[in-house]
C-alpha cells in the first residue's frame, strides 16, 4: 500500500511516548512493505537533523507550518473538533490529495480529522486516537490538575471519529469507550518499544535495590510522584539500603524529596538508564492513554510495580500491578527492597504479563499487513439480540451478563438489539451506549403493522414445544418477524429459554444462538429441593428438546457447561461472564463495612434473612456495619428496627463505588443455581468474602486461598469472625481473589468465546444459500 501519514508531533526524536508510538507504528507499516510518506504539521519545533532523520526513515517527509496562534476554542468550555486545523493546512493538505492518490491515509490524532474529508471515496482512512479527549479536562481536574493540550466532548469527538473508516486505540478500556460514540469501526493497536533489553544487574536479586522512575515534567507524572513521596516509609526504604532515581523532567519532583529519593536529571539513552535500575515504579493516577513508560520499562526487561491506572491496557493478573492509589503501592516497594523472594515473584509476573503482551500486540498489528486485510475487518457479521430485559440499568446480574456480552462481543462483531419492550428516547440511548455506535436499538413497538389481535401462522402449526405455547406472544412473535422481513442477520441471539419460541420466525437468522443464563429445569428442581417453586416450571427433557432446536447454547458456569454438552454433544459453548480489569480495594484500612449486593429475588431475599436471623446477631455491639445494597432491600426492611449496625441502601447509583468502600463481602445464599455475579464481582475487586457453596456454584477452585467458603451457621459465624479480627488474612484472601477473579473472569477469556460465536456465525452466512438450495 502507498500510505499517507498526517501528524502534528515528530516521528523523531522518540524522546516522548506519543512520538515513540508513530515512529513504531510507521516501522510496522514499512516492515510489512508498504510506502510511508510523512505530512508533518509542524505544531512542534524539531531540530534539523530530526528532520534529516525522518527523511531518511521514510519514504517522502513534507512538512507544513502552523501557527498556534490560530488555535481558538470556538465551544466555550472545549475545543470544537476542528479548532487545531486552520484553513491554511486544510488547503496545503488537499493539494496533497489532489496531487497523488494513496491506498490509506492514516491521521495521528483526532482533532486532524478534517484531513480525511479531503481524500477521494475508496481510500482507506484510518485515526490512530493516542487519547480519550472527549471529557479529558474534567478528568486531569478530577486530579487536581488544570487541562492542557486539547479537550472536546464527546458529541464533537464522535463526529471526528465518523470520518474515518477504522479508528486505532491504543488501549482496550479506550477501545470501548469510543466504540459507544462512532459508527467507524475501532480496533486496539497497542504499542511495543523496539528495544533491546540490558542484562540485570549482578546485585539485582539480593542486594540493595536501586528502584526507578523515568518520566516526562507533565503535571500529571508530578502529581503521582509526589503522591509516591507523601506514602512512602522513606527512612524504612533507606534503612533497607535501598535508591529511588528518578530521571527526566520528572525530576523536578524529586528536587527536595528525602533520601533514598535521587533525582537524576534528563537522560541521554534510555537503555543505560533501564540498565542501572532493578525495579520500575509508576505510580500514575488519573488521565487515559496507554502509560507508554510501563511498557518501556518491560521492553527494558525491568520488573515493575505500579497503581491500577498505570497497567491500563495491558490485563495484568497480579495484584501489586494493580494498586488501587499511591498509599497502596508505597508498602510495595518497601516489601520489594527487604524479600528476596518477592523480587522474584515481581519480575517473573512481569516478564509474563509483557510477553502476553507483546504477542497479543503482535496479532492486533497483522491487520496492517495489506488492504484485503484491512477491507475485510469492515465487513464484520451482525447479530441480532433480542431481550425483554432493561439489560442498560445495570443493576442485576442478567443485565450485567448481557451488558458484557455486548461490551465484548462488539470487539469481533456488530449487534443489533430488538427489545420487547417500550423504549424511551432516554433508555434507547442508553441501550444504544452499551451496544456501540456500529449498532441499531429497535422496540417491537417500532412495528405495530406487524402485531395483529388475529391468530398468527404459527399458532395453526405444530412447531412449538408445548412450553414455548405457554409463553407465546403474539405481538412480540409478530413484531420481530415484521423486522426481520427487512433487515438480514447472521446470527440470532434470544436472551432466556422463555423466549425461545421466537427462533420460529420466518428469516429468522441462520446461526440460532440461545444464552441460557441457568439451565432452567435443574433450577427448578434446586428451588423445590428448598420448598420453593420457581417461576419457570420445566422438566428437564423438555428444555433438552427446546435447546436442541439452537444452532449453539451458551452456558454461563462450567459445570452447566458440561452438564449441556454431555446431553447435546457439539452446542454448547463455555461464555462465562466476564468483568473489566478494576483496582484491588484497599485492605489497609479497618474492617468495618460489611457488604451485601442482590436483586428481590426468592433465594437472595432467603439467604439474606437467614443471615440476619442467624449471623449478624452473634456481631452486635463490634465496629463493623453490614451494608445492602440493591432490590433484595425492600423485602428486609421489616427486620432492619429490630436489627443493629445494618445500613438497607436500596438501588445505588453507583455500585462500583458502593464496592470500592466494601471491606469483606458475604454471600449467604442457599439454593438458586446459576453463576452468583455478586460472587465475581466480589473476586474481581479483592473483597475478602465468606460465601457459601451455592454462591460459589460453577466457580471451580479459590476456595480457602481466594474467599472463606462456609457449610453451616457455625461455618459462617467463624470465618466473618476471623476476617473481622484478621488483618494479614484478609489482605491474604484479597490478593489471590483479585488475582482469581482476573484468572477466570477477565475480559480475555469471553472474548475467546465471542470469538468463536463470530467465526461460527460466518461459517452459517456461507452455508446458508446450499442449505436453503
Amino acid at each position: 500500500m502507498r500510505c499517507l501519514v498526517i501528524s502534528p508531533t515528530p516521528s523523531h526524536p522518540g524522546n516522548a511516548g506519543n512520538r515513540q508510538r508513530i515512529q513504531a507504528l510507521l516501522r510496522r507499516l514499512k516492515g510489512f512493505g508498504h510506502e510511508v510518506h510523512l505530512c508533518f504539521v509542524m505544531r512542534e519545533a524539531v531540530e534539523e537533523q530530526d528532520l534529516a532523520a525522518m527523511r531518511s526513515a521514510w519514504d517522502s517527509l513534507t512538512t507544513l507550518p502552523y501557527d498556534r496562534r490560530q488555535e481558538r476554542r470556538s465551544k466555550g468550555s472545549h475545543y470544537g473538533i476542528d479548532d487545531w486545523f486552520p484553513a491554511p493546512v486544510e488547503e496545503a493538505i488537499r493539494a496533497i490529495a489532489e496531487a497523488r492518490s494513496y491506498d490509506m491515509v492514516l491521521v495521528e490524532y483526532v482533532f486532524l480529522s478534517k484531513a480525511l474529508e479531503l481524500f477521494p471515496a475508496g481510500t482507506l482512512k484510518v485515526i490512530d486516537t493516542h487519547d480519550v479527549f472527549a471529557n479529558r479536562d474534567r478528568r486531569l481536574r478530577d486530579i487536581g490538575l488544570e487541562p492542557a493540550f486539547f479537550w472536546t466532548s464527546p458529541e464533537e469527538e464522535g463526529r471526528g471519529l465518523d470520518r474515518a473508516d477504522i479508528v486505532l486505540a491504543i488501549q482496550d478500556e479506550e477501545r470501548r469507550e469510543l466504540e459507544e460514540r462512532t459508527r467507524a469501526l475501532v480496533l486496539t493497536l497497542g504499542h511495543v518499544p523496539e528495544v533491546l533489553a540490558p542484562p540485570p544487574r549482578p546485585e539485582a536479586a539480593t542486594g540493595p535495590a536501586v528502584i526507578g522512575y523515568l518520566g516526562s515534567a507533565n503535571p500529571i507524572n508530578q502529581s503521582a510522584l509526589k503522591a509516591l513521596f507523601g506514602a512512602l516509609d522513606m527512612p524504612a526504604l533507606s534503612a533497607s539500603g535501598a535508591r529511588l532515581l528518578v530521571g527526566g523532567g520528572a525530576s523536578r519532583a524529586a528536587a527536595d524529596a528525602p533520601p533514598p529519593v535521587e533525582a537524576v536529571g534528563e537522560v541521554a539513552r534510555l537503555s543505560a538508564f533501564y540498565a542501572g535500575i532493578d525495579l520500575a515504579v509508576n505510580p500514575h493516577q488519573g488521565g487515559t492513554g496507554l502509560k507508554i513508560k510501563t511498557v518501556e520499562a518491560l521492553a527494558h526487561g525491568r520488573p515493575i510495580l505500579g497503581t491500577a491506572d498505570a497497567f491500563l491496557g495491558l490485563e495484568p493478573e497480579a495484584p501489586f500491578h494493580a494498586a488501587p492509589n499511591a498509599t497502596a503501592l508505597a508498602p510495595q516497594l518497601l516489601r520489594y527492597a527487604r524479600e528476596p523472594a518477592f523480587r522474584a515473584e515481581v519480575a517473573g509476573a512481569s516478564r509474563a504479563l509483557y510477553a502476553r503482551y507483546v504477542a497479543t500486540v503482535e496479532r492486533q498489528a497483522a491487520i496492517l499487513r495489506d488492504a484485503a486485510t484491512l477491507r475485510g475487518l469492515l465487513r464484520r457479521p451482525r447479530a441480532l439480540l433480542v431481550t425483554d430485559l432493561p439489560f442498560w440499568q445495570e443493576s442485576l446480574g442478567n443485565h450485567v451478563r448481557i451488558t458484557e456480552m455486548l461490551r465484548v462481543g462488539r470487539q469481533v462483531m456488530d449487534f443489533d438489539v430488538f427489545v420487547l419492550r417500550s423504549l424511551s428516547p432516554a433508555e434507547r440511548a442508553a441501550a444504544q451506549r452499551v451496544a456501540g455506535g456500529r449498532s441499531r436499538v429497535f422496540s417491537f413497538k417500532d412495528y405495530p403493522a406487524g402485531v395483529t389481535p388475529m391468530p398468527c401462522w404459527i399458532e395453526t402449526q405444530g412447531v412449538m414445544q408445548p412450553y414455548e405455547r405457554t409463553q407465546f406472544a403474539r405481538a412480540f412473535f409478530g413484531a420481530l418477524e415484521a423486522h426481520l422481513a427487512k433487515h438480514s442477520y447472521a446470527m440470532g441471539i434470544i436472551e432466556y429459554i422463555r423466549l425461545s419460541y421466537l427462533r420460529h420466525v420466518r428469516g429468522f437468522p441462520p446461526a440460532s444462538v440461545l444464552d441460557t443464563h441457568d439451565v432452567m429445569s435443574l433450577r427448578a428442581l434446586n428451588f423445590a429441593h428448598f420448598g420453593h417453586e420457581h417461576h419457570i416450571r420445566i422438566e428437564v427433557q423438555d428444555e433438552l428438546r427446546i435447546l436442541d432446536g439452537f444452532n449453539l447454547l451458551l452456558a454461563i458456569q462450567a459445570a452447566e457447561h458440561r452438564f449441556l454438552s454431555s446431553s447435546l454433544p457439539g452446542k454448547s459453548l463455555y461464555l462465562p461472564h466476564s468483568q473489566p480489569a478494576v483496582p484491588r480495594i484497599d485492605t489497609a484500612r479497618p474492617a468495618r463495612r460489611v457488604v451485601f449486593v442482590g436483586g428481590d429475588s426468592p433465594m437472595n431475599r432467603d439467604g439474606l434473612r437467614w443471615f440476619l436471623e442467624q449471623v449478624w446477631p452473634c456481631f452486635e455491639g463490634r465496629e463493623a456495619t453490614l451494608h445492602v445494597a440493591g432490590g433484595v432491600c425492600e423485602t428486609v426492611r421489616d427486620l432492619a428496627p429490630r436489627t443493629a449496625q445494618l445500613v438497607l441502601h436500596g438501588q445505588v447509583p453507583d455500585l462500583t463505588a458502593f464496592l470500592s468502600a466494601a471491606d469483606i463481602g458475604i454471600n449467604p445464599v442457599f439454593y438458586g443455581g446459576g453463576l452468583k455475579i455478586k460472587t465475581v464481582e466480589y473476586l474481581c475487586r479483592g473483597i475478602p468474602s465468606v460465601l457459601t457453596e451455592e454462591a460459589v456454584f460453577g466457580i471451580e477452585g479459590g476456595a480457602g486461598t481466594a474467599f472463606l467458603l462456609a457449610r453451616s451457621r457455625l461455618d459462617y459465624v467463624a470465618a466473618l469472625d476471623r476476617l473481622l479480627r484478621d488483618a494479614p488474612l484478609r489482605e491474604r484472601l484479597s490478593l489471590a481473589a483479585h488475582a482469581f477473579g482476573r484468572q477466570q473472569f477477565g475480559r480475555a477469556v469471553s472474548r475467546r468465546a465471542l470469538q468463536a460465536m463470530a467465526d461460527f456465525a460466518r461459517g452459517a452466512v456461507r452455508q446458508a444459500p446450499q442449505a436453503a438450495a
